[in-house]
């Protein structure tokens, strides 16, 4: 087994970027690159900037983390992997993306394809993808272009394809997705939000055990509140 430990600090252009890394195992590509001021990526218990996270692990793993621009921190905990591909890419301003594949150390997010791209101001982002059990076929893509939104972010599917692209402004998103542990669980998953507005407030919740779901969300509006609850667990449902 391939055993990797990656201990950077880069200082091409200013001096506050920091990378930290742990990785262990298997078919790993991985790809780091930070321009700009007050970047970190995390990991390896991580001294100068205080900040600590990333674990890698993996089976057939492919990553590559551009952070460009200022004040971006990535810091994951614990991208336990299966196939992972991914790409993130962020361009600006002071976003913050922390990211648990998978927490349980088992290499059980299956599949997974992510793309994030974000360009723009004050982003915050709390992805965690499979926390409590598999994402099997997850295929995730996000765009997102500016200003100040906000995401907290949860899928715990067997099979998903979820694709966000949020174009501007004050937009606040919540999606909890949760599992599906049927015996049809090929179509089961799927979210699709193509947003372009301004200080829009969405809630979704899908949350199914027992049946697929499906959603779909094309948007071009301002001041809007949207919360939908699919929900077939037969417990309570709100926003």
């Amino acid at each position: 087994m391939m055993r990797f430990l990656l201990l950077l600090l880069s200082f091409n252009i200013l001096a506050d970027n920091e990378i930290f890394i742990n990785q262990s195992g298997n078919g790993a590509t991985i790809k780091l690159e930070q321009l700009g001021s007050g970047n970190l990526i995390g990991g390896t218990s991580a001294t100068s900037g205080t900040m600590t996270a990333l674990d890698l692990d993996g089976i057939d793993m492919t990553l590559t983390i551009n952070q460009i621009g200022s004040s971006n921190i990535f810091r994951s905990d614990a991208i336990d992997s299966d196939y992972l591909t991914a790409s993130f890419d962020f361009d600006g301003d002071s976003n913050v993306y922390d990211m648990i594949l998978n927490s349980s150390g088992a290499y059980s997010a299956d599949y997974a394809n992510l793309n994030i791209d974000v360009t723009g101001s004050s982003n915050t982002f709390d992805v965690n993808i499979a926390e409590n059990s598999n994402a099997d076929y997850l295929d995730l893509d996000w765009i997102v272009d500016g200003d100040s939104n906000a995401f907290d972010y949860d899928i715990d599917y067997e099979n998903a394809t979820n694709y966000v692209d949020i174009f501007g402004d004050s937009n606040d998103l919540t999606f909890d997705g949760s599992g599906y542990a049927g015996t049809s669980a090929s179509d089961s998953g799927y979210f699709y939000l193509d947003l372009t507005g301004s200080n829009n407030t969405l809630n979704i919740t899908q949350s199914s055990t027992l049946a697929r779901d499906w959603l779909k969300i094309e948007s071009n509006t301002s001041n809007s509140t949207i919360c939908i609850v699919q929900n077939d667990g037969g417990t309570s449902t709100s926003c």
